[in-house]
């Protein structure tokens, strides 16, 4: 047989031929590019090129993701339906800062989050609200085990003049995975033993069982505190409650309880009901505060009609935490008989102590010394106290260690009102917000975390029509030139 009579020389088999080995370079070419995504997914860098490396952790927030002991989900729960463009500037930016907690636990997945719009995947949203309750509208909940913590989207950024200016996303967010991670319980007594409110008592007036509830779904522990049979505040305490006491505290009691501020690092919560505060005067003096015995009254009649509680609608020029969500939503307070809560002009200065009010009355408004007589009541200059007047304030005191660090030592919150936190008020307008915001202040860990917020810049490019004219006729030149160039070796070649 001669080679031209080889079946390498036959036409079909070496179109067969060809075929397989076409076929063969498609498969090799498709393991290839799967093999190399593979490998890539599991084995890559990322390099942040940009500006003061904002699109990385910290090294203490890297720290803190590449030891965790636990496994932590993070939801984010917010809707962009209905195209808003804001709600979708701040997805953008909770995705880029959670995607590198993703990326920082790649290794063995303890980090994992997931986005949910509450009102398209009801689903999801239902599974959510079984494990961490209803309120969770617009904001990122980390969760790790039974422990979880819900942050609004308000918390995440600093607004001036209603425009955000820094993004605090990171701290916020390694705070609450320390938080959810950490083996301690956050334990909350309520001081019994002076008329208290009874946080067990479902009594319309003084029971706060609503507000008991609450902090029970937050993974809040509670217990009664009975300083009359203890010599001192339990070592467990991360927060006492003082809740509209009528009796006065015994010396040893009111000694006990400063000692737990000052020495403890402790967090106090006091709702002051009217009349003697029962010795509770000497622990506001020592933190630079004071309340008169005096009743908040308004001429311009922002009140509820049918209970004459006055309405709270007034905030400081610089909001504190507690209050930013309030103002975001436009949430009004609706207090029972509210007393001031000022700073003590007479209290000795302090540079470790800093004061902050929270909620304040309306412009129109007064502390009146005389309201014991009752009858219709006016502003007397000889007496009375003018408005806007702080219905409650913060005060928090910092140290320093040997490097030189400010680390907080204790926190106090005093409401001048004890009824809008109980069961009759608590759910009314924006009075359980303003309560769980500040028990969440005085439990924040915000502080301890040496993570500046990154300021948002926005960069815009102003051009007139003349002047975008000129950019399309710069760029198409380039494409102008090659398309001749090409037309011309074309014309060339069919000759």
């Amino acid at each position: 047989m001669s080679r031209k009579d080889g079946k390498f020389d036959d036409f079909k088999v070496v179109n067969r031929i060809r075929h397989l080995n076409l076929w063969l370079k498609i498969l090799l070419g498709i393991t290839l590019y799967c093999g190399l995504n593979f490998l890539a997914s599991r084995h890559y860098m990322r390099w942040d090129l940009s500006e003061n490396m904002r699109n990385s952790l910290s090294p203490e927030s890297a720290a803190y993701v590449k030891n965790l002991r636990g496994d932590v989900e993070i939801f984010v729960v917010m809707s962009k339906s209905g195209g808003n463009a804001e709600a979708k500037e701040i997805d953008a930016d909770l995705r880029a800062l959670l995607s590198q907690y993703e990326y920082l636990s790649r290794s063995d997945a303890k980090v994992k989050v997931e986005y949910v719009d509450a009102y398209v995947e009801n689903k999801k949203a239902e599974r959510l609200a079984e494990r961490f309750g209803r309120d969770f509208e617009d904001c990122v909940i980390v969760a790790s085990g039974n422990k979880f913590k819900r942050i609004p989207i308000s918390d995440f950024y600093d607004v001036e003049d209603g425009v955000r200016t820094n993004f605090k996303g990171e701290s916020v967010v390694s705070s609450a995975i320390l938080n959810v991670v950490s083996q301690r319980d956050n334990k909350i007594y309520f001081l019994k033993g002076h008329g208290e409110m009874n946080f067990r008592g479902s009594d319309f007036a003084r029971g706060l069982s609503e507000f008991a509830s609450a902090l029970e779904a937050r993974n809040y522990k509670l217990a009664e505190l009975d300083l009359s049979a203890v010599k001192q505040v339990p070592e467990d305490a991360g927060m006492v409650v003082i809740a509209g006491a009528s009796a006065p505290l015994l010396p040893r009691e009111i000694d006990a309880l400063r000692k737990y501020l000052l020495h403890s690092n402790g967090k106090m919560a006091i709702f002051l009901s009217m009349g003697s505060m029962g010795g509770l005067e000497d622990i506001l003096f020592e933190w630079g505060l004071r309340s008169d015995d005096m009743l908040i009254l308004d001429s311009s009649g922002d009140y509820e009609s049918s209970t004459g509680d006055l309405i709270a609608r007034s905030f400081p020029q610089e909001p504190h935490p507690i209050s930013k969500y309030l103002i975001a939503a436009d949430m009004p307070v609706q207090f029972g008989s509210a007393r001031p809560v000022r700073p003590d002009m007479g209290a000795p200065m302090d540079d470790s102590l800093q004061l902050d009010s929270v909620i304040l009355s309306g412009k129109n408004s007064w502390a009146e010394k005389s309201y014991r007589r009752g009858g219709e009541q006016s502003y007397d200059d000889a007496e009375d106290l003018p408005g806007p007047l702080p219905l409650a304030m913060v005060a928090a005191r910092t140290g320093s260690n040997e490097l030189g660090l400010r680390i907080p030592s204790g926190r106090l919150v005093v409401f001048g009102d004890e009824n809008f936190i109980a069961n009759k008020w608590y759910n009314r307008l924006g009075n359980a917000k303003l309560v769980l915001n500040a028990v969440n202040w005085l439990f924040d860990e915000n502080n301890m975390l040496n993570i500046a917020p990154r300021r948002l810049d926005t960069y815009s490019l102003s051009l007139s029509r003349s002047d975008t004219a000129g950019l399309a006729w710069r760029f198409s030149v380039p494409a102008l030139c090659a398309a001749f160039v090409c037309l011309a070796v074309f014309i060339a070649r069919r000759r």
